[in-house]
């Protein structure tokens, strides 16, 4: 067999095991940890290519053999950073691993079968990631939306109207008929949504009739009265229904302070909005849940990467958001009470430490629904330029590290709010929402958006061009945006008892929908390489946070990595 150089195999079928990839910009080192495509019997479609009729392509039709192959891909994942060809069908990953003609090629198993009705796609020098998850989605403008999915987020979750100044405050679809409208409305979209309802009440009835109604969990805010029994009649009603409760805690501490609350969670899980405190919640030391067993803690994305503007900006942020008066002494300073840099630095540190579980963005109501994804790597980039690589590291590269922040945006929502049997990785057997990265644009621009097992979104050039890559190339809407394909292609989520009363077939919705599940069975333990417990104290003179007695701070940064340099084109 004829050998060729690492460089030459690299430049026609990726990288393989042992090479090392740089992450955009950034200080990140992804090394491929394993390649599944077997040597010698790489797929490669084009011209004198293998993947042909007869070669690498069964003759043979079979129930088996894929809609769609993704060839020598570089997967990052949970699972780990490796190598494999990605088999689609029906809409969801069949197999990874080694694909083409079992009758002619070693190692290809049933599920990963190429044959006449196999369309390719070349993940050769791309890396595959599954589609972001948002679950700090205040719905204020449907716009926010193709802003979100351009990004590689594919599943919002959260709640409102549209620009409410309930919805610009909390994330809240309250009630049967407002819940009606927005299932109604998300038949438009490509992307995954579920919505939450208002958790702010003592009366268990109002609070079941929503999730029957077809919300997948509550948001409890403070702007609606964030008490100690609201907490507990929510807490009591998604045990009962399997649906997850969110929590922006009680600044002020009108109705209690940190320990009151926790006393009302009772050990009972609880996803925990912007967890350090700027975005809300108790003034100083809401940053101390993070650390509990039962709370999934997650930052929205203002805060993070902390630097030399962060704290400049929220003033303006909370004064719009909350419907305050910069001429009122008293809002001035509950948003005073809010901003406080000594905790937004811990912040950071805490991501690093695996004890924040999950990033959000909070959209248009104190966050950029677009830049999830990409502030999540460049807190995984100052982390790293600040405090070296992490203990857990194995090798010269940074791949648990990668794993830890990727987690985060992910699978660990995905496992909060139940819904990642369907979603939050690159797993076979779940929905085929993969995003395809140049390396050089990781976490910025994706490359390719695949929904639902079709393309729906693409780097595309100008229509009247002889080929596809003429300028100008910009994001364009492909065909699973189109028609009735965008049904199949997105889901709306739901919870279980309103799956079951047939939401569906009630509301006359097209769209896949499926029920959220095993909410109230998890707890921190649960969050993947982002599961760690501790006990957390704030200063409350000084706003220092300890970490099991030690404090735990950051530097403000000057510069980022995935900036302005990546959109000047």
């Amino acid at each position: 067999m004829k050998k060729i150089s690492r460089k030459e195999y690299v430049s026609m079928y990726g990288p393989t095991t042992g090479d090392k990839v740089r992450l955009g910009d950034t200080d990140l080192i992804a090394e491929v940890e394993h390649d599944y495509t077997i040597y010698g019997e790489e797929l490669k479609f084009g011209g004198g290519k293998t993947l042909r009729e007869g070669m690498s392509q069964s003759n043979n039709p079979s129930k088996e053999e894929l809609d769609l192959i993704i060839t020598n891909a570089l997967i990052v994942d949970y699972t780990g950073i490796y190598k494999a060809d990605i088999g689609i069908k029906d809409g969801k990953i069949a197999g990874i691993g080694k694909g083409g003609n079992k009758d002619m090629q070693d190692g290809v198993k049933n599920n990963l079968s190429v044959g006449p009705a196999t369309e390719a796609l070349a993940g050769e020098g791309l890396i595959v990631t599954a589609g972001g998850i948002d679950t700090h989605i205040h719905f204020i403008s449907p716009q926010q939306i193709p802003t979100a999915f351009a990004s590689g987020v594919t599943t919002m979750i959260g709640g409102g109207t549209g620009p409410a100044d309930g919805t610009n405050a909390t994330t809240i679809t309250p009630g049967r008929r407002n819940l009606k409208w927005m299932l109604r409305a998300a038949e438009e979209y490509s992307m995954n949504l579920g919505f939450l309802a208002k958790g702010n009440a003592s009366n268990d009835a109002s609070l079941a009739d929503q999730i029957e109604a077809g919300a997948i969990g509550f948001k409890i805010h403070e702007d609606w009265g964030t008490t100690p029994s609201a907490i507990n009649h929510a807490l009591d009603v998604a045990d009962k229904y399997d649906v997850q409760v969110a929590i922006h805690t009680d600044t002020l501490n009108e109705a209690g302070c940190v320990e009151d609350t926790m006393a009302a969670i009772a050990g009972r899980t609880m996803h925990t909005f912007h967890t350090e405190g700027a975005g809300g919640g108790h003034a100083p030391d809401i940053i101390k849940v993070a650390g509990e067993h039962n709370i999934l803690p997650a930052s929205t994305n203002p805060t993070i990467p902390f630097t030399v503007n962060t704290e400049a900006e929220h003033m303006d942020m909370l004064m719009v958001c909350h419907h305050l008066d910069k001429s009122i002494k008293e809002d001035v300073q509950f948003a005073d009470s809010r901003i406080r840099p000594q905790t937004i630095a811990a912040e950071d540190t805490l991501h690093d430490m695996g004890i924040f579980s999950i990033t959000s963005s909070d959209s248009q109501a104190m966050g950029r629904v677009g830049e999830v994804i990409t502030r999540t790597w460049q807190t995984a980039d100052k982390n790293k330029k600040e405090f070296g690589r992490l203990k857990e590291e194995k090798g010269d590269n940074d791949n648990f590290r990668i794993k830890r922040y990727l987690s985060k945006y992910t699978i660990n929502p995905a496992i909060a709010h139940g819904i990642s049997e369907y979603v939050g990785s690159v797993e076979v057997g779940k929905v085929a929402d993969l995003v395809l990265w140049s390396p050089a644009f990781f976490g910025v621009k994706p490359n390719m958006i695949i929904k639902g097992g079709f393309i729906a979104l693409s780097q595309m050039g100008d229509a009247n061009a002889s080929i596809p890559t003429p300028q100008p190339v910009y994001y364009r809407e492909m065909f699973a945006h189109h028609g009735k394909a965008k049904y199949d292609a997105n889901i709306t989520f739901v919870s279980q008892a309103a799956y079951d009363k047939g939401i569906k077939e009630e509301l006359g919705l097209e769209r896949q929908v499926l029920p959220v599940k095993n909410c109230r069975n998890i707890t921190k333990k649960d969050m993947q390489f982002n599961d760690t417990t501790a006990h957390i104290e704030v200063n409350p003179e000084t706003y220092h946070v300890f970490v099991d007695g030690k404090e735990v701070t950051s530097k403000p940064a000057n510069k980022v990595s995935l900036a302005q340099l990546f959109s000047i084109f």
